[in-house]
């Protein structure tokens, strides 16, 4: 029996992001076990990145070449070919995949879903359950996946609540590198690192978003430093600005604590990476003195060293955020011995317990717009009680703390045991057939005139005559079709299978909606369809490409 072609769709592997961590740890794994052949679609790659080179199973970069002016304009034609979408089928043609993994966002990824191939192969899917409930249209979507993994077991709960077809298997979650581990002596290594060995570090790792509640964690350091007259204590933020959250400096301000929180700085001259009081977004480098180091943010990191150095100087972690579909910084600072402090909400809730650390209780839930899904607020009060439990403590049983919460990450996070899951549903899945019969629908059918008593009857004929896919019927993409025609007019969304939901996404006037609009979509949809029908069989050759 030949191996299985497994393609895995997510950022790529090189890069230094979570997802292309995730991918990363996963993939090498899965190549090592020499049991498939391995592709990787990856996002955010392009065919001349020199990184390319160092994997070494076959990539399929998704960025448009440089200067190719063709692919750019196609590119940008869909805000969703940065995902993948515009290259997701001729990926698949030329690799012919039997499994397709992906564990990204529902709007990263719903394209996979509605692929023209998408009844070839089997897709394994860890989609980001960072809210409850989930909206209908992610449950349809997640239902269509042969199998769900999640990264928390909060949101195997979640799921399951609110759908029984689902095919939830376990959690998959991630793990640290192997750099983060703890210092043999802490006190030692904050003196390196030219901190006073005396003073306690509440620290966080965060990027400055609306969702990382940066105003709450100021405020409860705050109330911890008025209500102890701790003269020792700081809050160190691993964090950006300017970013597309919270205005630092003014919450500094407002809660006067500017002397009190420490910010890691990247020279972008000299590469020296250092921390210091903030005075500005960019401030002069203390080693080459160029006006040129700045906040750390995605595009100014710092490598896994370091920031394990910079995990090792905590006494405590915290991460206040009002939900995370995981929260990777959690686990790497419990790898480094670190006793964490999280949000009692969503994956965190998960995290805090099996890392045997400190849940800060709810103040309150509300109602995204958004998504529809609920946030949680933590109660500051609650989270500076845990702040005075942690640190009032004499540092012997601090260290203790440490090892507690080192060897609780090591009894339940493990990227070994991680890609084992991943290689078991990859074997119970059965091989795919590209070698099936064309199915074609029927773009150049003439549709009936008036012979239609409703919108619905027009919309099941297109279904099963133009189409050719009357497994579409009354799923919920094509009852948001129904609801939007009786209606009169539709919103564009990106990811959905047609038309979908106003969203974050999706600000925009309303279009009109006619029977006109329904029919004229579908056959695009069909000649779509017989296009990339005719592409797997061989019927539509294709000329050598440099990202191939």
């Amino acid at each position: 029996m030949r191996k299985k072609n497994v393609l895995f769709v997510s950022e790529a592997s090189y890069l230094s992001t979570g997802y292309a961590t995730y991918s990363r740890e996963v993939l090498n794994r899965l190549h090592k076990s020499g049991k498939y052949n391995i592709a990787e679609f990856s996002i955010y790659g392009g065919s001349q990145d020199k990184r390319r080179e160092t994997i070494p199973w076959k990539n399929y970069p998704n960025l448009p070449e440089p200067g190719n002016e063709e692919q750019n304009k196609a590119y940008n034609l869909d805000p969703v070919n940065a995902f993948g979408k515009w290259r997701f089928e001729r990926v698949c043609v030329d690799f012919k995949p039997d499994v397709v993994l992906s564990i990204r966002d529902w709007w990263m990824d719903a394209f996979i879903q509605n692929s023209s191939l998408r009844k070839y192969f089997k897709w394994i899917w860890m989609p980001t359950v960072d809210g409850a409930p989930q909206n209908e249209e992610w449950i349809d979507s997640f239902a269509d996946a042969d199998a769900v993994l999640t990264y928390s077991e909060w949101a195997i709960g979640v799921l399951n609540s609110q759908s029984d077809i689902i095919n939830v298997k376990q959690s998959a979650p991630p793990a640290a590198s192997e750099e983060f581990s703890p210092v043999p002596n802490k006190s030692a290594h904050k003196e390196r690192m030219g901190i006073d060995p005396s003073n306690k570090i509440i620290g966080t790792v965060m990027r400055n978003q609306r969702r990382k509640l940066f105003p709450d964690l100021f405020e409860a350091f705050s109330k911890y430093l008025k209500k102890t007259g701790s003269n020792n204590t700081y809050l160190y933020c691993h964090t950006s600005y300017p970013d597309n959250g919270w205005n630092i400096p003014k919450l500094l301000q407002q809660n006067e604590i500017s002397s009190r929180v420490l910010f890691t700085y990247v020279c972008q001259t000299c590469s020296h990476v250092g921390f210091h009081k903030f005075s500005d977004a960019v401030r002069p480098c203390e080693k080459c003195n160029n006006l040129s180091s700045k906040m750390s943010s995605v595009g100014v990191g710092v490598d896994v060293q370091a920031l394990a150095n910079i995990y090792n100087m905590f006494d405590v972690y915290v991460q206040p955020a009002n939900s995370e579909g995981f929260g990777v910084p959690i686990v790497e600072a419990a790898a480094c011995g670190v006793p964490v402090v999280a949000t009692d909400y969503s994956a965190m809730e998960s995290e805090v317990r099996k890392l045997k650390g400190y849940p800060v209780r709810l103040k309150t839930k509300y109602l995204e717009m958004e998504t529809g899904c609920y946030r949680g607020i933590p109660d500051q009060d609650h989270m500076v009680e845990i702040f005075e439990n942690l640190l009032d403590r004499p540092e012997p049983m601090r260290a203790a703390e440490g090892l507690k919460t080192r060897k609780a990450y090591e009894d339940n996070y493990c990227w070994n045991k991680t890609a084992e899951t991943w290689e078991k549903l990859i074997d119970e899945l059965e091989m795919a057939n590209w070698d099936r019969p064309l199915s074609l629908g029927n773009p150049d059918i003439e549709v009936p005139s008036g012979k239609f008593k409703s919108n619905k009857e027009l919309i099941d004929f297109l279904i099963t005559q133009v189409l050719d896919e009357p497994r579409l019927i009354n799923s919920y993409p094509i009852n948001k079709v129904l609801r939007d025609l009786n209606f009169g007019s539709f919103r564009p969304n990106p990811g959905g299978y047609f038309y979908g939901e106003l969203s974050i996404f999706n600000r925009v006037t309303p279009m009109p909606f006619s029977p006109d609009s329904v029919i004229s979509g579908f056959k695009k949809k069909a000649q779509e369809k017989n296009f990339w029908e005719q592409a797997r069989v061989g019927n539509v050759q294709f000329p050598k490409e440099e990202w191939l």
